[in-house]
């Protein structure tokens, strides 16, 4: 499963009241948009090569192969998904790997801004560091 989370931020904003939109499960770590007949459902991108996130390092999450990607440049507004959990164990580990945000429900979902960072193992293909990568039409960087 994808986990993905916000490590550097410009902007400390947090659309709130934004649904799932796809249709599908949506895991942290997605890249999602704006539908455009309703402002308020992010739904799946179009591929985008233009838009390019930057890969800083490989690293581990949650003990699997994550990657930090820096915004580098945005062609349109995207929206990083970065759900809590419904439930979990206070005394145990965070862990986020496997939660998904269902279809029609609320997501926590933070609007990119170029210069922030994300850690996520939300891709397409192996990343490697000091690459530039666009955005799938999956939601995945890649």
């Amino acid at each position: 499963m994808a986990a993905g989370y916000m490590t550097k931020l410009q902007g400390y904003v947090y659309e709130g009241e934004m649904v799932n939109g796809t249709g599908a499960p949506v895991p942290n770590g997605a890249i999602l948009v704006q539908d455009a007949t309703d402002p308020l459902k992010l739904v799946l991108p179009t591929a985008d090569t233009t838009t390019k996130f930057v890969c800083k390092e490989v690293t581990t999450i949650y003990d699997k192969v994550g990657y930090r990607f820096v915004v580098d440049k945005l062609d349109k507004r995207y929206y990083f998904v970065e759900n809590g959990m419904d439930d979990f164990n206070d005394g145990g580990e965070y862990d986020n790997q496997d939660y998904v945000t269902k279809a029609n429900a609320l997501l926590r979902a933070h609007p990119l801004l170029v210069g922030e960072e994300f850690l996520s193992n939300n891709v397409t293909g192996t990343p490697a560091a000091g690459t530039a990568y666009g955005v799938k039409a999956d939601g995945t960087v890649g």
